[in-house]
């Protein structure tokens, strides 16, 4: 029996009556389920053991970044704790990544393999901390199961950048476990367990701020401890360390982005629009959980028509309002849909960092909450009409059976970059950023007509982009193709008088065409800009 206390809910803990297994089970049921999904897991992505490094942020997180790839130097463990490079202060990611290179150097299969066993590790004790927290082992088995194998998960899993997600992920799951062990035995050793987990994962990343709101959520259901709003006052007080290195990790990343100038500005990124994204992607999150097809690295910006805003806001609201009034004769569902909508929260775009509208590996650990929702629904519906026990495995097998298919037919097209991005072309629109990915690929491969076709795709998209209009003249000049290089040349410099290598590019190709005096012309302003300009300053030199 639980002591009453006004403090705090005390004591032993236990498990809601219709979550519980209704006979206990020995142990090795535990393992033999965990080890037919790390099996599921393996089976999925032990073929990124001989995939590459991805042209898009693993250059930056591994291939070219120098305090990474020597491996575990004391410049680069200083470097990582105080760095801000690509949006997070994440030190442990980048101990994590220095390791990496230390033992198996510049080498992507090792590295793909350790995150993919993390994210199995993680499976295991997602399902432990459930099974700690309800009592309830297939239902906390299937959790586990559409967490580990859905095919949402693979772009954390199969990206070398994304060791974040796999890495935060392992320490959250400790978090729960460490919390679940002290509800039951409030030692101050388990309670520093708990703190020590946490900020693991904060070190790793620090979206995982939700997860002293998540723990509330679990003491609310499974635990039973909140009754009354006493109670809540009460639990969240236990938990105030835990709230300031939440507080303290939020006042400092928002400081280090904004002095990287990692966040997308208001006028850039209006916030009406941040916030109809974030209804629209909320209600786009759910639909890929339930039916996951057309999954890419990147889903840009589009324009959002009122109704589809309209629509994707009556649809949260009624699952909330019908979650919610279902209230504690069936707490799974508003605690999963409430972790889910909490802890995307950080993600969502409101504080906007990078292009995307939304990603699959912002998923990682908010989806466990619809995944709750799904195995506990799903057993109790099979309790309600009494569904043989054969058919209740049968046809979890059947779903976990299908996600593992997907997902590792999704896998493959993490194999290179050329293959992740043509996928993406093809399942999103209006991508000009994965289309100027594909041309640079194919300029570097010197396939300079598929190389055109992809630029000129992405001015197709978004026409004013000066950048991706000079690389494309770039590319005709390669060709020798001069007509249509000093056209795009001279629509930059008409946008971007002050756009010096344009101008330089522009004086080579008058240059190539025999026109010298518009040559020196064009070199004679680059130098009127930037009198040190050396490379200007010899061709004029050689032109005199």
């Amino acid at each position: 029996m639980a002591r009453k206390e006004r403090r705090a809910p005390r004591g032993k803990t236990t498990a809601p009556p219709q979550a519980a297994d209704p006979v206990p089970l020995p142990p090795r049921m535990f393992w033999m389920a965990a080890g037919g999904l790390v099996m599921a897991c393996f089976l999925i992505y032990f073929q990124t053991g001989s995939h590459g490094f991805i042209n898009y942020d693993d250059p930056n997180y591994v291939v070219g970044n120098v305090h990474v790839n020597r491996g575990v130097t004391a410049e680069g463990i200083a470097w990582a704790f105080r760095t801000f490079d690509f949006y997070y202060w994440q030190p442990l990611t980048w101990l994590s990544h220095m390791v990496d290179c230390g033992i198996f150097g510049v080498n992507a299969g090792p590295q793909h393999l350790e995150s993919a066993l993390l994210h199995a590790v993680n499976t295991v004790l997602l399902m432990l901390a459930l099974r700690m927290l309800t009592g309830a082992l297939w239902r906390s088995a299937l959790a586990a199961g559409l967490f580990a194998l859905h095919p949402l998960r693979v772009e954390s899993v199969a990206w070398i950048a994304e060791r974040k997600d796999v890495l935060s992920g392992l320490f959250w799951m400790l978090t729960l476990i460490a919390y679940a062990g002290w509800v039951k035995n409030r030692t101050k050793g388990r309670y520093a367990a708990m703190l020590a987990a946490f900020l693991g994962a904060v070190m790793s990343k620090p979206s995982v701020v939700t997860l002293p709101f998540v723990l509330l959520l679990l003491d609310w259901w499974p635990l039973k401890r909140m009754r009354t709003r006493a109670d809540l006052a009460a639990l969240a007080t236990e938990k105030w360390p835990m709230f300031a290195i939440v507080a303290a990790s939020s006042v400092w990343t928002f400081v280090g982005q904004r002095a990287m100038g990692a966040t997308v500005s208001l006028t850039a990124l209006p916030f009406y629009f941040r916030l109809w994204n974030g209804v629209l992607s909320y209600a786009r999150y759910v639909g890929k959980f339930l039916w996951p097809a057309d999954l890419g690295v990147l889903y840009p910006y589009g324009k959002i028509p009122v109704t589809t805003m309209l629509g994707a806001l009556l649809l949260l609201t009624l699952i909330t309002a019908g979650v919610l009034r279902r209230g504690s004769r069936s707490g799974y569902l508003a605690a999963g849909w409430l972790w889910f909508l909490g802890a995307m929260v950080p993600m969502i775009g409101v504080a906007q960092t990078g292009v995307q509208a939304m990603a699959d590996r912002f998923t990682y650990l908010p989806m466990i909450g619809l995944s709750i929702m799904a195995a506990w629904g799903l057993g109790e519906l099979c309790v309600r009409f009494r569904v043989p026990l054969v058919a209740r495995f049968g046809g979890a097998g059947l779903l976990l059976g299908v996600l593992t298919f997907v997902s590792f037919l999704q896998t493959t097209h993490w194999r290179d970059s050329f293959s992740l991005f043509e996928h993406t072309v093809a399942v999103t629109r209006d991508n000009d950023v994965m289309h100027l990915n594909l041309a640079g690929l194919y300029e570097q491969g010197g396939n300079l007509d598929k190389a055109i076709e992809h630029f000129e795709a992405a001015l197709r998209i978004e026409p004013n982009n000066v950048e991706a209009r000079r690389l494309l003249a770039g590319v005709y000049l390669k060709r020798r193709d001069f007509a249509d290089a000093e056209r795009n040349l001279t629509m930059v410099l008409q946008k971007q008088p002050d756009h010096l290598g344009a101008r330089k590019e522009l004086a080579e190709c008058y240059l190539l065409t025999g026109r010298r005096e518009e040559a020196k012309l064009q070199l004679r302003r680059v130098l009127q800009a930037a009198p040190n300009d050396f490379e200007a300053r010899s061709k004029l030199i050689m032109l005199q």
